[in-house]
């Protein structure tokens, strides 16, 4: 059997899978969220759900979306090699009870003018989740304009 093969594939796949846990990066979550800017806050509402609460000051409107979310922690499996002189070893882990689990937030908070229009958006929370849960406008455009034709 050949060892050095073996090994090389199995921390290949280590690393296949530690790469597909990475984060989004915050610069790309940015440019998801910013493209809204500019956009009637009907638009908002369509493909975001209605906000969690708004609020009207002066000449300016405010809309913030607050998602959650919750995730139990699961059973995970863990593969592991060494070698000590000629002598290679694979190990298999298994850890049934995983309680950590996970909590993600994000909160986008909107501010439109007197006319609907979303002029500036902040947002806190992470980034994978703010990524998942914000609808990409660029794909809604597409998505309308293939309809369209």
């Amino acid at each position: 059997m050949n060892y050095k093969a073996l090994n090389r594939a199995l921390l290949s796949l280590v690393a296949l899978c530690l790469s597909a846990c990475s984060s989004i990066p915050v610069e790309q979550v940015e440019s998801r969220i910013s493209a809204w800017k500019g956009q009637h806050i009907d638009e908002l509402f369509k493909y975001w759900g209605l906000p969690s609460r708004q609020q009207h000051v002066g000449d300016r409107h405010y809309a913030e979306w607050i998602n959650q979310s919750s995730e139990p922690g699961n059973a995970a499996v863990s593969i592991g090699t060494g070698t000590r002189s000629r002598h290679t070893g694979i190990g298999i882990g298994l850890t049934l009870f995983d309680l950590g689990g996970k909590d993600d937030e994000c909160s986008r908070l909107v501010t439109y003018d007197s006319n609907s229009i979303v002029n500036q958006i902040t947002w806190q929370g992470t980034n994978d989740y703010c990524y998942e849960v914000t609808p990409s406008l660029e794909q809604i455009q597409q998505n309308a304009q293939r309809i369209q034709h």
